[in-house]
């Protein structure tokens, strides 16, 4: 069986709606309390509205290079799914705990917060960083500047572990991505007088036509056989526009986004969007000078590429006890954002990412028990200095 700290500290956690849409203040709240049980100290790093925070707190030595655990503190909504229990309730059923989260991944919240103690008892030499953003579900949007403040510690840390679900197996790589929200901003006027109009739905549609042929195009384009699909992906996630059949549409939405393998020249792609986006641009203006097109980030992260003989997979491996080669994913995390600012990351953590985002998400006992073994080792790791047992 699981530790019943782990098991109850995660059914706290579920119990907190923090949907990313929504302000994370009470979660982390409950979280800097539990700390300050143990007389470990944190601090936030708000969002530009005060509404959301991330947190950070260390325990052991600060002069000393570190392991930061990181995971995110938000999850996706229920609306219009069909749960068998209440979501933010966690329902304990046989072997698996039920609610909004306990994969993804408050499960792996719940196994570092509970082995605070045993953190503390033995950092002596290395320390332990827990850091926790707030809305990762949607680009992970607090990660930067909770990155930026883990790069300033005195000691740059040694490793990072990210605990999405990957089922403890150590994940060195995975996408980058970039989304992005394009609006088109033509003339209205009645359909049996086009001519005197500016229709924004069918400026959306080419650009969704050349997004289309710039996705066939990728394919063709480098390639990592590691990865599912095993090219660079171009998407078009939404088209909005127009009210009524017998109006010129003067406004439409197109949301996109781009997932990148690793190595992939995302600069380029981008450029040929821009260069399009100016085209469009350029002939709405000269059906109607007040037409035009605007372009919003919805969220940017970059690509994972950890070396997979790399001592940071091989340290984590040993923790996790996995004997398996380290893999890819598809989907992305702030790993990647730690690893550019330095600091060697890998990503492993309990769960299965399939039950992810779905009605009665759930995690298995026996998987947080697995999670709480590998929190032990890391644990009994901490009296000597990161640089002797991970092997940098």
């Amino acid at each position: 069986m699981a530790d019943q700290q782990t098991i109850g500290i995660l059914k706290s956690l579920v119990g907190f709606p923090s949907i990313s849409s929504e302000s994370n203040l009470d979660i982390v709240a409950w979280i800097e309390n539990y700390l300050a049980r143990y007389s470990i100290a944190s601090r936030r790093i708000p969002d530009r509205t005060g509404k959301k925070a991330s947190l950070l707190a260390t325990i052991g030595p600060q002069d000393r290079s570190g392991i930061v655990l990181s995971a995110h503190t938000d999850v996706v909504p229920v609306a219009g799914q069909d749960w068998t229990s209440p979501p933010f309730t966690a329902t304990q059923n046989a072997n698996r705990v039920v609610g909004r989260g306990t994969s993804d991944m408050k499960g792996f919240v719940a196994c570092v917060l509970a082995h605070v103690p045993h953190f503390k008892a033995t950092a002596r030499a290395t320390p332990i960083h827990i850091s926790l953003s707030y809305d990762e579900e949607v680009g992970c949007l607090g990660a930067p500047d909770l990155v930026d403040e883990v790069a300033k510690l005195k000691a740059k840390p040694a490793l990072c572990i990210v605990g999405e679900p990957t089922g403890l197996r150590v994940v060195h790589a995975h996408k980058g991505k970039v989304a992005r929200r394009v609006i088109f901003t033509g003339r209205g006027g009645h359909s049996a007088l086009p001519h005197r109009a500016a229709n924004a739905v069918t400026a959306a549609a080419r650009f969704c036509t050349f997004l289309d042929e710039l996705a066939r195009r990728t394919r063709q384009g480098p390639q990592d056989a590691a990865f599912e699909p095993p090219y660079t992906t171009i998407h078009v996630g939404s088209l909005h526009g127009g009210t009524a059949l017998n109006f010129v549409p003067d406004r439409a939405v197109v949301e996109f986004e781009i997932r990148d393998i690793p190595g992939a020249d995302v600069s380029t792609l981008l450029r040929a969007v821009e260069m399009l986006i100016a085209s469009e641009d350029a002939a709405l203006k000269q059906e109607a000078p007040e037409a035009g097109i605007a372009v919003e980030p919805i969220s940017s992260y970059p690509s994972l590429m950890t070396p997979a003989q790399s001592a940071a997979v091989a340290a984590v491996q040993s923790l996790s006890l996995r004997s398996d080669p380290a893999g890819t994913v598809s989907f992305g995390t702030e790993a990647g954002i730690y690893a550019k600012a330095g600091i060697p990351t890998v990503v492993c953590g309990p769960g299965d990412i399939g039950r992810a985002h779905k009605a009665d998400e759930w995690i298995g006992i026996d998987e947080l028990q697995e999670a709480d073994k590998m929190m032990e080792r890391l644990a009994a790791n901490l009296s000597r200095p990161a640089e002797e047992w991970i092997k940098l």
